[in-house]
């Protein structure tokens, strides 16, 4: 969220112009800009003085290149990037919450959702061929819609040089796995390690390897077994796996989210490895179920979008949202514009309150918009009475002589509220009402005009 104004930021960015100073690092300081259209947006502004190494500039294009290939469910999704600019930038969607480091602990369905929300956004980027190296609490914002992994600062392709300033640590070192502070590259499984660390901070509100020093965190990390306090059940089993000393034995992304959303316990599995199902009684005949079909381009993005699709239609707005997102990114807009209204309709519970606030007590979702079936195949919203009524009145008082005029403009902004905060139909209907109504008026205050001002007789003679 916005932290205090500050007044040396710069007016504008690229076509961008700047509201307030977010947040400083060490490559550079986030912003908050607004675009053409007054919609928010996160800068990430790369320091000039790093700027004018040829190291850090190629840093920074190769996390403009890693963050344009992760698919943007769970992550903050860049709208636009200028490497070659002096100085360099990305722009980001503006993620409005709670970062997690100020939201722990979390309890419940709020801890689950946050585990398998951080696994999804993992899947994706590892999917996409990038490390991200800094996963923490502080780099997970909680918005209303579920929770955002962000800051590809340090995230480079897996297949790119590791570049570091003076050759040392990239990295958070209480999140860090035990391989990256032996020296050694950062690999997706130090992710998955970080992954752990990060949800088992999210269950207690502390690391799960203390110390007062840095030398003692290490040490920690390398020979001790985390503090799990407040995890059990599948939780529990997954993170410990997660935080396996040894890299090898930790289950990939992808797996800690098949076992999040599995209904069943599971034995953990090897990466790389598939699970068999027991056989059945050899007396008892199974006919196995029909598989829902694959809907994303490969395993992974099939899984995540069976899961966000099954519980955006038990009425979880969060997913529709997701849902949503995941849609427009593979050019299905029409669907996906159909579950952002769904998930705006339901968010006004929410009342624009802080996520934190949210995961923090019982939310009661609205009921959706009572809907049919569309051309498409999927539900859509009923059009809103209000604007009906405003289209209809507009109507009748071009033969009425204006008399419903006022009823009608009156129910067109009605409507159009309506249609903009519920996401149902009939906002055209609302504007055409309130024109019509308009024009009737301004019709009768024309002929009042014309009947004050009367007959102009003093030239005439008797």
């Amino acid at each position: 969220m916005p932290g205090p104004s500050h007044l040396d930021h710069p007016a504008r960015i690229g076509p961008y112009r700047i509201l307030d100073r977010l947040g400083e690092g060490g490559m550079g300081t986030v912003y908050l800009g607004a675009d053409d259209s007054g919609g928010k947006v996160a800068i990430k502004v790369i320091r000039k003085e790093h700027a004018a190494d040829p190291r850090y500039r190629a840093r920074f294009e190769s996390e403009v290149a890693a963050a344009q290939r992760v698919r943007p469910f769970c992550t903050a999704p860049v709208l636009d990037a200028d490497p070659r600019a002096d100085p360099p930038y990305l722009v980001t969607e503006f993620v409005s919450g709670s970062s997690l480091q100020e939201a722990a602990p979390l309890r419940g369905a709020d801890l689950e959702a946050l585990a398998v929300g951080m696994a999804s956004a993992l899947t994706a980027i590892h999917d996409a061929g990038v490390v991200h190296r800094d996963l923490k609490p502080a780099n997970v914002l909680l918005s209303p819609y579920g929770p955002r992994v962000i800051d590809f600062g340090i995230a480079r392709g897996a297949d790119a040089t590791r570049l570091t300033a003076t050759g040392g640590l990239v990295g958070t070192p209480t999140f860090m796995s035990p391989e990256q502070l032996n020296g050694r590259d950062a690999t997706p499984a130090s992710d998955v390690f970080a992954w752990g660390a990060t949800l088992a901070f999210a269950a207690s509100g502390r690391p799960c390897f203390g110390g007062s020093t840095l030398p003692a965190i290490i040490h920690q990390i390398l020979t001790a077994e985390p503090e799990l306090r407040g995890l059990d059940g599948t939780l529990l089993t997954v993170v410990r796996a997660a935080l396996a000393k040894d890299p090898a034995g930790r289950p990939t992304a992808q797996q800690l989210l098949q076992r999040l959303v599995s209904s069943t316990q599971q034995p953990a599995t090897q990466p790389g490895t598939q699970s068999a199902p027991p056989p059945p009684p050899p007396s008892v005949h199974v006919q196995q179920p029909l598989p829902p079909p694959a809907m994303g381009s490969d395993e992974s993005a099939a899984l995540v979008e069976r899961q966000y699709r099954l519980a955006a239609e038990a009425g979880d707005t969060a997913a529709m949202y997701n849902l949503g997102v995941l849609l427009k990114w593979r050019g299905q807009t029409a669907e996906a514009e159909y579950w952002y209204r769904r998930a705006a309709a339901g968010q006004q519970t929410y009342n624009r309150a802080p996520y934190q606030t949210a995961y923090n007590r019982p939310v009661a979702y609205n009921t959706p918009a009572p809907t049919h079936a569309g051309a498409h195949g999927y539900a859509q919203p009923r059009y809103n009475s209000a604007a009906v009524y405003a289209i209809t009145f507009g109507v009748l008082g071009m033969f009425t002589c204006g008399l419903p005029s006022i009823p009608a403009i009156i129910a067109g902004h009605m409507g159009w509220v309506k249609v903009k905060r519920t996401g149902e139909r009939g906002a055209g209907m609302a504007a055409a009402g309130i024109a019509l109504g308009w024009i009737m008026v301004a019709f009768w205050v024309l002929i009042a005009i014309g009947w004050a001002i009367g007959d102009d007789t003093s030239g005439s003679t008797p």
